[in-house]
């Protein structure tokens, strides 16, 4: 009876077993069902951190790639960080060479007492200065006969002792303008050549004695069509044609010429005749006219 009751407990438990191995089998094909059932999603793939090394610039230079802010839309895009030139200075433009060719240029006039410190070398025409009182404080050293063979030798300068010539002159003083005016006694020298050699030394001469002046060179003064009619030594065509050796001279030697033959002389290069009493020298009122003509002729100004 006992051995019945343990087979029968055994059945059951075998049964019993069987039927949970049955769910178990069960329950895990629709365990595997569900799953496969299920939408899958797949994983994105993570961010390569990895940077490629940039490759330099054709020129072997480092890539200035950056970034940069839009300032329309806040976001980042890639410029090129570019240098900004600097704005260089305009260089002025360059200065117009002088042509000593040509007559030094109308100016503004002087102001009173801008000559105080000028001095005028040549012979009685210019003699003329001091005697009218042309231009008040002006230095004069003139003389009758004076020419550019003697005009620095001869003892024109009134001094303490007497008279001295003008390179001792001005030895002891330093002007700011000097201005020449020779010619008219050398129309009768032989030689054109000589005139203007001896000129040029005499130019050469006050420059390195007055290195800080400035030289001009006056053109001969015209003379009346009366006197220039009977003088075959003082006549308009030779002074027309010394005038120009003179005008080349400066062009040559790059020193100033001033046309203050242009001031006094007609349409036919004449001097008036009311303007002299000989046909050479000229009048007070004349005199007025030239200075008038060289204080607007100041070269710089």
């Amino acid at each position: 009876m006992k051995k019945t009751l343990r087979a029968r407990r055994r059945r059951r438990r075998r049964a019993l077993l069987a039927a949970v191995a049955l769910l178990l089998c069960l329950g895990g094909v629709s365990l595997v069902s569900a799953i496969v059932r299920l939408p899958v999603h797949s994983v994105p793939d993570a961010p390569d951190t990895t940077t490629e090394p940039e490759e330099p610039s054709p020129d072997g230079e480092e890539n200035t790639q950056e970034k940069e802010v839009s300032p329309e839309d806040g976001e980042q895009t890639d410029t090129f960080q570019q240098e900004i030139p600097q704005e260089e200075e305009p260089s002025p433009p360059p200065e117009t060479p002088y042509d000593y060719s040509q007559p030094v240029p109308e100016s503004a006039p002087g102001a009173e007492g801008d000559f105080q410190n000028s001095l005028f070398i040549g012979n009685s025409i210019t003699d003329g200065i001091a005697r009218y009182g042309i231009i008040p404080g002006a230095t004069v050293y003139a003389k009758n006969g004076l020419t550019v063979t003697n005009a620095l030798t001869e003892p024109v300068v009134v001094s303490g002792s007497g008279r001295i010539s003008v390179e001792q002159a001005l030895g002891s003083r330093q002007f700011d303008r000097i201005y020449l005016m020779f010619g008219m006694n050398e129309l009768g020298f032989g030689s054109e050549k000589q005139f203007i050699t001896r000129y040029s030394a005499l130019i050469d001469r006050l420059w390195a004695m007055q290195p800080s002046a400035t030289i001009y060179v006056q053109s001969i003064l015209p003379v009346t069509a009366e006197r220039s009619q009977k003088d075959s030594t003082f006549n308009i065509p030779r002074l027309q044609h010394f005038n120009e050796l003179i005008r080349q001279m400066c062009a040559e030697k790059h020193a100033l010429f001033l046309d203050a033959h242009s001031a006094l002389c007609d349409e036919q290069g004449a001097l008036p005749a009311e303007y002299s009493s000989d046909g050479i020298h000229i009048t007070k009122e004349a005199y007025g006219i030239w200075f008038s003509y060289v204080n607007t002729h100041i070269w710089g100004r």
